[in-house]
């Protein structure tokens, strides 16, 4: 009886297909449309200001509730500290510049000229001054902001002028994080790049993932953008960012590390990057749901700015995952099946 010959029939699956000349490049202009319509659909979409609100039932924000039925609930006093340029203390003049400008501030909400009060050792003088507050600092630091430039027209070349008190420090609070997801976008961006520099030891291969992460994040942002704005949620869009280029650039090493390995022993390059995308499929998918559930958990937090950060953050790392998304149809059932054993297997070996 003749032997029955092995089937040498090469199987043609999506990932084959997807890596193959044409089909590159298809699903290179597939995405960009899709990308270029989506960018059109929430460009005008902006992620909200992060409000720092405490909870509801703390006690701080129990009081602030209280204090907003007073009369002048909206009226704070902020504070002026004069000084001379020359460490020098306060001459008859220099008091007189002074009430000059607290008459100067005098405003609808004290029609009473502030007084001017001298330190003892004559050095210093305090002026107390009520604004208007917004509802949240940033709002209030528009205000103190304009006082201080007013101030600084009033004020003669000889004496300084500073303005603090609480309504002051609060406004500085809001005002310090200002670039602040610029400047930590661009050292995650720097960090990343010098991974992939030292990891793929190439000119040009680096600009690859980091334009895809580019691309995905600007995406990410504008869905993340528009999620907070349908359910009305409070959260910094900046660690989004860091999210994206963290996770993507872990696939990405993980993707170009099992394809070089996998062209050691398959001389065809296409065929060795579909095979590294089947094998990897599995971890980077594990990796993505992980982090995706452990941001959704964040809807259980107190604080409001962190509540609000979970389902935004979310969409970040679901996003990076999008272009394998065809794969997990293609291959579901060895997915999950390998995903299912290597679970049991972990638990017999911890049971033993």
């Amino acid at each position: 009886m003749a032997a029955v010959p092995p089937n040498t029939t090469t199987r043609t699956g999506l990932a084959e297909r997807l890596v193959s000349r044409r089909g590159a490049w298809v699903s290179i202009l597939l995405a960009l449309v899709v990308m270029v319509a989506l960018f059109g659909a929430f460009s005008s979409v902006e992620a909200p200001q992060r409000s720092g609100k405490a909870p509801a039932s703390s006690e701080s924000a129990q009081v602030a509730d209280i204090l907003a039925t007073f009369p002048d609930a909206d009226t704070q006093t902020v504070l002026l500290v004069a000084t001379r340029t020359d460490t020098t203390p306060l001459t008859p003049a220099d008091h007189d510049t002074l009430t000059s400008i607290a008459n100067t501030l005098t405003t609808n909400d004290s029609p009473t000229p502030p007084r001017v009060l001298i330190s003892d050792d004559g050095n210093a003088a305090l002026i107390t001054h009520p604004i208007t507050v917004g509802d949240t600092n940033s709002d209030t630091a528009t205000t103190i902001n304009e006082l201080r430039e007013r101030i600084g027209t009033l004020t003669p070349p000889v004496l300084t002028i500073t303005v603090t008190g609480g309504p002051a420090f609060g406004a500085d609070i809001a005002s310090a994080f200002d670039g602040a997801d610029i400047t930590l976008l661009l050292i995650t961006i720097g960090i990343v790049a010098v991974l992939l520099i030292g990891t793929y030891r190439s000119p040009i291969l680096w600009l690859i993932p980091l334009t895809v992460v580019a691309l995905a994040d600007g995406l990410a942002g504008r869905i993340t953008a528009t999620t907070g704005t349908w359910l009305n949620l409070d959260f910094d869009a900046g660690i989004i960012s860091v999210l994206m280029f963290g996770a993507s650039t872990n696939y990405a090493l993980l993707l170009i590390s099992r394809y070089r390995e996998e062209l050691t022993t398959t001389p065809n390059h296409r065929d060795a990057l579909a095979t590294a995308w089947r094998a990897t499929l599995p971890a980077i998918l594990a990796s993505n749901v992980t982090v995706v559930l452990a941001l959704l958990s964040l809807i259980f937090a107190t604080i409001p700015l962190t509540r609000g950060l979970g389902v935004p953050a979310a969409h970040g790392p679901s996003t990076t995952w999008c272009p394998v998304a065809p794969l997990c149809v293609d291959h579901f059932d060895r997915v999950w099946t390998t995903t299912i054993c290597t679970q049991t297997c972990i638990m017999v070996h911890t049971r033993t």
